[in-house]
């Protein structure tokens, strides 16, 4: 579904979660930023994020501009135009570009990845590898058919972080000869969340560059 023209009667700061604009530093490496908005207008929104250590990028340059709201997000690419380090935030001045596209649950896009997983149930750890993640769910590889109740804990090791969710048990499907179980998480805290939506958009843009290369 796509919008051909920005209309701002269907989309306002009220509805806005977050943005994510993936940049390229003076390394042109690509990099993901997470910001939160603060003030928009018909041209221009504004945002900031807390950092560490200040970012030093490049301005004007072409971006992907991702606006997160509650039922989907919204994608196009556009201007960062300015970009302003104080104290220890960083302030980004972005173009509000116009057509943007409407994509449901798009910021919970699944990607393959390596990691360690203890699948914990009554009492039962067991210990599998991850197949592919995203923000709402996990696929592991499991090393024999068990069976999973509905409800489990789930301990993910995505370095340099651990994430420990409950989870609810969809399935197990055998593909090619692999145990694929899939879950959906329960209540994940929208910190781990957001650690683990990094590490796909991390993952993607490493793929992207090996594929160029």
């Amino acid at each position: 579904m796509c919008y051909n023209r920005f209309m701002e009667s269907d989309f306002n700061l009220n509805n806005i979660k977050y943005i994510k604009i993936i940049y390229h530093d003076n390394c042109d490496i690509s990099h993901c930023a997470k910001a939160a908005v603060r003030n928009m207008n018909g041209r221009e929104i504004y945002a900031c994020a807390k950092v560490e250590t200040p970012l030093y990028i490049k301005t004007p340059q072409e971006v992907s501009l991702s606006i997160v709201c509650e039922e989907g997000l919204y994608k196009k690419n556009t201007t960062l135009k300015v970009v302003e380090n104080k104290d220890s935030y960083v302030y980004f001045t972005i173009s509000l570009p116009e057509g943007l596209e409407y994509q449901q649950n798009r910021e919970y896009f699944r990607v393959r990845m390596k990691g360690d997983v203890l699948l914990r149930f009554a009492g039962n750890v067991i210990p599998a590898k991850i197949y592919d993640i995203s923000a709402n769910g996990i696929r592991l590889e499991l090393d024999k058919d068990i069976k999973i109740p509905e409800s489990v804990t789930l301990d993910i090791l995505l370095p340099p972080k651990s994430i420990k969710t409950s989870a609810k048990y969809i399935r197990t499907d055998d593909e090619d000869n692999i145990l694929k179980a899939s879950f959906f998480f329960i209540n994940l805290p929208e910190a781990s969340r957001d650690i683990i939506s990094q590490k796909c958009i991390q993952k993607q843009l490493e793929n992207k560059r090996n594929s160029i290369i």
